[in-house]
């Protein structure tokens, strides 16, 4: 067993040999930085202050040969083979993790999708950032699913399931979880959320990775942002797209330009093509922009490779929730 000691906020914790340093955080109920947790998304790049760390196989375009000799590494895919000592400020900003139960207020399904909503007990506090995550434990095992609102003082939290036949959550979802049921979920993580800018921002998601956008499109609306807001939203059909009152209704309050992307099929008003191919259509220039995407790691990787390397943004100013949706 070795010791990681986090810096500059002196926290530590014990790492199993056959663990990653991030799953033994998240163990320990301690939220370090993290995505995809798959060494896809680079959410979890941090600097290694002192120590022998061991990585497994990752992707190199948020990891670069040169990233490694500066030091760097990746939470999700580095083993410890000594005590070591990790740069990442801010952790005691972070709201806690907790494992909290609770009830089922709506259950609402458009089409392959259900939107369901949740309250926790009035008594017990849950802080969270929009575009974080819970993990919905249903027995014995963990399925995770981005929190879709933004944080008020409701204690509502809403979720997106999306349909999958055999899947073990949205199985349970559409025949048996009922309005008025009782779970239990922990919570909340992930870093995936709203910098304190005044950048320009790109918003890009495929499928539910609507999601967490949803949510950071709320908190904007709530601070009265006034933010230049470009919305990506890509889907293979029509059907695939909910909730699109939600986008009407954002348009209100926000300087927000949206952009609906169909890949498989045309429908009047929609971009046929990808998110990708639209981004680049519309931008020669992004190096005073922020971008902020959420869906399957491929689109993610794409975006990221078109806009880091074509378009001039600063890598620093891209944020990612890849995923691999929860069944």
């Amino acid at each position: 067993m070795t010791k990681i000691v986090i810096k500059p906020d002196n926290i530590s914790f014990d790492v199993e040999s056959n663990e990653t340093i991030l799953d033994a955080a998240l163990k320990q109920n301690l939220n370090l930085p993290h995505g995809c947790k798959s060494g896809t998304c680079g959410a979890c790049k941090c600097k290694v202050i002192s120590g022998d760390l061991r990585l497994e196989p990752y992707n190199k375009t948020v990891l670069s040969d040169y990233d490694k000799n500066q030091g760097y590494t990746l939470l999700c895919k580095a083993h410890p083979d000594s005590n070591a000592e990790l740069y990442i400020p801010g952790l005691v900003d972070n709201f806690p993790i907790k494992i909290m139960p609770a009830k089922v207020v709506s259950i609402v399904k458009q089409n392959s999708i259900a939107i369901i909503k949740f309250k926790t007990p009035q008594a017990q506090k849950f802080g969270f950032f929009a575009g974080q995550y819970i993990d919905i434990i249903l027995n014995g095992k963990n399925r995770s699913y981005s929190i879709a609102n933004c944080y008020k003082a409701d204690n509502e939290i809403e979720v997106h399931v999306k349909y999958h036949k055999d899947g073990v959550f949205s199985e349970f979802v559409w025949n048996i979880l009922k309005e008025n049921d009782v779970l239990r979920f922990k919570g909340p993580l992930g870093n995936f959320k709203l910098q304190k800018s005044n950048k320009p921002l790109i918003l890009v998601c495929t499928g539910t990775g609507f999601a967490p956008i949803k949510s950071i499109l709320e908190e904007l609306v709530l601070s009265n942002s006034s933010r230049e807001i470009y919305f990506y939203w890509g889907n293979r059909f029509y059907q695939d797209f909910y909730l699109m009152g939600q986008i009407i209704d954002n348009k209100k309050s926000l300087n927000l330009k949206e952009s609906m992307c169909l890949s498989r099929e045309e429908y009047d008003g929609f971009y046929n093509g990808r998110v990708t191919n639209k981004i680049k259509n519309d931008f020669s220039d992004l190096s005073n922009f922020e971008v902020y995407a959420c869906g399957n790691m491929k689109m993610i990787e794409d975006v990221y490779e078109i806009c880091t390397q074509d378009l001039n943004l600063n890598k620093e100013f891209f944020y990612s929730d890849a995923f691999t949706p929860s069944v």
